[in-house]
């Protein structure tokens, strides 16, 4: 493989993880319970094949052209930080979700408390009688 059938591949891994990582973003924002198994797996997917092809064109880069090979070297480390920029937007994103989750989570076990603490001022324990007196 020549360096340029090298960079084409290694672009279009970036543009298939830089749309992936829009789209997440975007459903984090507008998507109220968002599948976080999944979007973690798709991520790890595509930073694996991205990973992928960016070794294998380090292990080729001295033979393809070492100018060359710098120059797209110093462009891959600008994309990966602008990659790694957008990923930390996604775990703070990720951390407000989770923090929503879990104050929702207790306000419904505390409007349960509640509920129970009613039904118990109703019904009278298991333990004793359920009889009405009426004296005048």
């Amino acid at each position: 493989m020549d360096l340029s059938q090298h960079e084409q591949k290694i672009e279009q891994k970036f543009q298939i993880y830089e749309a992936l990582q829009a789209r997440h973003l975007d459903m984090m924002k507008n998507v109220s319970l968002p599948d976080m198994k999944a979007l973690t797996l798709e991520r790890k997917q595509a930073s694996d094949t991205l990973q992928s092809a960016l070794n294998r064109f380090m292990e080729n880069a001295g033979s393809l052209g070492q100018s060359k090979s710098l120059s797209l070297l110093s462009k891959f480390e600008s994309r990966l930080n602008n990659i790694m920029v957008l990923d930390e937007r996604i775990a703070s994103e990720i951390e407000k979700h989770r923090d929503l989750m879990k104050k929702e989570l207790n306000q419904m076990k505390q409007g349960k408390k509640a509920i129970k603490g009613y039904g118990s001022a109703v019904t009278p324990p298991k333990d004793q009688p359920r009889v009405f007196s009426i004296n005048r």
